[in-house]
């Protein structure tokens, strides 16, 4: 049986995504040439398009495929995508402006549309994103510079420094609330090994002769200015888990670690956790429909990890399906009928 590639395969678009539109024109564009043969063998054909229709589909597509691509990353499961929301975003934003003057009134005037809903919509999120950006060890603080200053232009310098300003007083108070949160469950342990260190006289003489020799400058530097004092990972390094740096790396810095945490499990687009979930309505009928909560999300699920499972690690997600059954199953047993 032959197998149909479906990205050369012709599509109409749908009104309401406007990807179908790429997809579509996209994939037109490599049966030009096809489309003009037509035309001149079949008589009947007579909505073949111009010359000037394929410049500007052409033009259109080389558009919408910087959307798409960076849509495609922001869709990925299998990475952190929070800390490559404002790069991305100043991409857009630059590529808006170049193209914005185009010369061509008909994408000029989409241009502006965008750049209006694009005004109004992406500054909404920008400290939770301008957090992880600032702690992705290759961007840190001067790529905030950076993007500030391309989505709000040079002549807002005195803007963009305010704004770096409120991400960085956000981490630091973050900072500092998991940092009370941690002493008050070290409380007990504290107190434990302060008491220990006060009966040892020999501790106590060593802690009193250290605190006198520590620099009063390294008493208020905090973690969050070490980290940002430390050198770069290269930006082009290949493949980079951010993850795994502060795994390993980051273990110097507990307390922004343990915000690295909260940040980067917030994806950039929920459309991924919508698609495993969309299909929903076609496990739940009125021909089945006694299927609990529990159950249903294990369906929808398993169908998610079965269409990945070249993606991921096989023994891993064979142990999540099967605990995860493990735990459904325990909860139908509490059930009673």
């Amino acid at each position: 049986m032959l197998k149909v590639d479906q990205s050369k395969k012709l599509s109409l678009d749908v009104k309401t995504r406007w990807n179908s539109t790429y997809f579509m024109l996209s994939v037109a564009l490599r049966y030009k040439s096809v489309f003009n043969r037509l035309r001149q063998r079949e008589k009947t054909f007579t909505c073949a398009p111009s010359d000037d229709d394929w410049k500007f589909c052409g033009e259109v597509c080389d558009r919408l495929k910087l959307f798409a691509d960076i849509t495609e990353i922001f869709y990925g499961t299998q990475y952190v995508t929070a800390n490559i929301y404002f790069p991305k975003i100043c991409e857009i934003k630059m590529n808006i402006r170049k193209w914005s003057k185009c010369g061509n009134e008909i994408i000029e005037a989409m241009l502006d549309a965008m750049s209006a809903k694009f005004d109004k919509y992406w500054s909404d999120i920008q400290g939770l994103m301008g957090i992880a950006t600032l702690l992705d060890p290759r961007f840190k603080i001067d790529m905030l510079h950076v993007c500030f200053e391309m989505l709000l232009g040079d002549e807002s310098i005195i803007d963009c420094e305010s704004k770096v300003h409120e991400i960085r007083e956000l981490v630091s108070s973050l900072m500092l609330e998991h940092q009370m949160e941690s002493e008050q469950e070290n409380t007990e342990a504290q107190s434990v090994f302060i008491s220990a260190m006060e009966a040892n006289e020999v501790m106590s003489i060593f802690s009193a002769r250290v605190a006198r020799k520590r620099p009063a400058t390294s008493l208020s530097r905090t973690e969050l200015d070490r980290y940002l004092d430390d050198e770069y990972v290269p930006a082009n390094q290949e493949n980079f888990d951010v993850l795994g740096w502060w795994n390993v790396a980051g273990s110097r810095y507990p307390t922004l670690r343990a915000i690295v945490r909260d940040i980067f499990a917030i994806p950039v687009t929920t459309v991924a956790s919508e698609s495993a979930f969309s299909r929903s309505g076609r496990v739940l009928s009125e021909h089945r429909s006694r299927l609990t909560p529990d159950l249903l999300e294990a369906l929808m699920c398993s169908q998610n990890w079965e269409r990945n499972k070249a993606k991921d690690d096989e023994k891993t997600e064979t142990a999540s399906f099967w605990s995860c059954l493990d735990d459904i199953q325990e909860g139908l047993e509490r059930i009673t009928l």
